[in-house]
């Protein structure tokens, strides 16, 4: 049985003349996986930018253009038809780019960067920050985005109980609005006091309700939390494997790796107090942590049968009697 004191000291002691390359790590698994388009993506419509005034340029009424030109046509011009389809052609080929991002490149990089952090806590040498781009070689490239698609589509579809709640209140809502249309020109300030009674109690159970019905995918998300540190041990495992293993493993464990996350609040507290830049500087003692927590649930399998070092992507290289030494299938 593990312990949380136990994992975090482990942990402090395997970042130990590592923790800066851990810090860039980490740094970089944030950029490439967070939304895109969050560093540096700006537009600036002021006056001084694109157009200038007094300039005698009147874009889509056809006069010449005479070197400088203003932005002083009507709104509604502006906004014509041509404009606002290529508004949301733009739209539409930007959500496309970042829903691919999102499914084939982000995914494999989080592999990456936990397979980083298992092979650091595995050995005494510091590996490569190659590492975090291992898996768009050798191979493993769609099979890590397949098993990681899935893994967030059972997700995805869990967190849809979450919206039931909002989903009834808002028609309810519409009801309730519609029914006191028929007595606005009647309302008594008893019905009005009613109203209000009822609108705070729907409220109360949209709140109640939301807790409630997200609970099951905080668990399955515990469930499945164990699938990219599984699939950084061995992408060729196959998604159907690897979550049924990630459940197996987390199986038990799913309060006590809640209260484990629950320890490091008031770390990442610190870090937002701290400008919000402190959070970064926390986040490599998060990953070793989470990485002490994968290896120990990994002995657990192994010890109860439910699969092996082979399969975790290791080779047998001793054979002593029941004692057998275990090294990482070369790079």
């Amino acid at each position: 049985m593990w312990t949380r004191s136990g994992l975090k000291y482990q942990a402090k002691e395997n970042l130990r003349g590592k923790y800066w390359k851990a810090f860039v790590v980490s740094l970089l698994v944030s950029l490439l996986t967070s939304g895109t388009g969050s560093y540096g993506w700006g537009f600036n419509f002021g006056d001084h930018n694109v157009f200038s005034r007094g300039s005698s340029f009147r874009p889509w009424h056809g006069e010449p253009f005479s070197g400088n030109f203003s932005f002083n046509m009507p709104f509604e011009t502006f906004f014509d038809s041509r404009v606002i389809i290529l508004l949301m052609l733009f739209g539409i080929f930007a959500g496309l780019i970042a829903l691919a991002y999102s499914i084939f490149i982000a995914p494999v990089i989080e592999v990456g960067g936990n397979r980083w952090y298992s092979r650091s806590r595995e050995s005494q040498a510091t590996p490569s920050i190659g590492q975090l781009f291992y898996m768009f070689r050798y191979g493993n490239f769609l099979t890590v985005v397949g098993s990681m698609f899935w893994k967030n589509l059972f997700l995805f579809l869990w967190g849809l109980l979450a919206l039931i709640p909002t989903a009834v209140l808002a028609v309810l809502a519409i009801a309730r609005v519609i029914s006191l249309q028929f007595f606005r020109q009647n309302m008594t300030e008893d019905m009005m006091e009613r109203f209000l009674s009822e609108a705070l109690l729907l409220f109360a159970v949209w709140i109640i309700g939301s807790i409630a019905f997200s609970i099951p995918v905080i668990i399955k998300s515990y469930s499945y939390r164990m699938t990219p540190w599984i699939l950084g041990d061995n992408a060729r495992i196959g998604y159907k494997r690897a979550l049924k293993l990630s459940m197996s493993m987390t199986s038990g464990h799913k309060f006590d790796m809640f209260l484990l996350d629950l320890s490091f609040i008031g770390w990442f507290l610190l870090g937002i107090l701290a400008c919000g830049i402190g959070v970064i500087f926390v986040v490599p003692y998060y990953a070793a942590v989470q990485a002490e927590l994968f290896a120990t649930l990994r002995h657990n399998a192994v010890e109860q049968k439910l699969t092996s070092m082979e399969e975790m992507g290791f080779i047998p290289v001793n054979q002593r009697g029941n004692t057998r030494e275990n090294i990482v299938i070369p790079d």
